[in-house]
């Protein structure tokens, strides 16, 4: 079966400010809404494409959030849209895994943040945190953090990533050793262009 990969993110982020992506295994898409909602209900939208639920976020009197979410390829995934740094992502991700089976992956990358950081990955298994590293390593940390660090140690190294000197290259490199390691797929086309269910996580109460 031919799928799109998550390499792709490389190239083009769904989302003006970058990409914030969580994807699922041993989760539903709705559960995952649920979970990035840290204990308040999340408020369906209906269905939106990329540019019309970040008007529809531009256009409130409060700074929100929302996810736009599916099933691809055995995958739950969602999308971050409108105010999502700072509010989803690192430091808020912990329980999202909650139990023995579950795997939550999570993708994320400030593009616009005058600091530059680099994109990171993290992954969240059997209730607590795995493993996770920056894909950009050149000038960043080297490490790759967690107890099941040693699942991307030997990839990583292989494909020289802590070597390599050109931010674009490392990411793509970094994502393409995600993706094979862990068999991850995100639908290009829909994200991109197409309505998916979306709801308000952030915000909204």
């Amino acid at each position: 079966m031919t799928t799109d990969g998550i390499a792709w993110l490389a190239e083009t982020a769904p989302t003006w400010y970058g990409y914030c992506i969580h994807l699922a295994r041993g989760l539903t898409a709705d559960e995952l809404v649920d979970r990035l909602a840290r204990g308040s209900a999340p408020r369906p939208l209906g269905a939106y494409t990329s540019e019309a639920v970040e008007a529809h976020l531009n256009a409130q009197t409060r700074e929100m959030a929302a996810v736009r979410y599916g099933t691809h390829n055995g995958l739950a995934f969602t999308v971050a849209h409108g105010y999502w740094p700072g509010e989803l992502g690192p430091g808020y991700s912990n329980d999202l895994s909650r139990s023995s089976g579950e795997e939550v992956f999570e993708l994320y990358y400030e593009t616009q943040n005058p600091k530059a950081p680099p994109p990171q990955f993290a992954l969240f298994r059997d209730g607590a945190y795995a493993c996770g590293f920056h894909l950009y390593m050149h000038t960043w940390s080297h490490e790759v953090t967690g107890p099941d660090a040693a699942l991307l140690q030997t990839d990583i190294a292989a494909a020289g990533i802590p070597d390599q000197t050109d931010r674009k290259t490392a990411h793509r490199t970094s994502l393409t050793v995600i993706e094979n390691r862990f068999a991850l797929a995100l639908p290009r086309k829909q994200i991109m262009h197409d309505a998916l269910p979306a709801a308000l996580v952030y915000g909204h109460q």
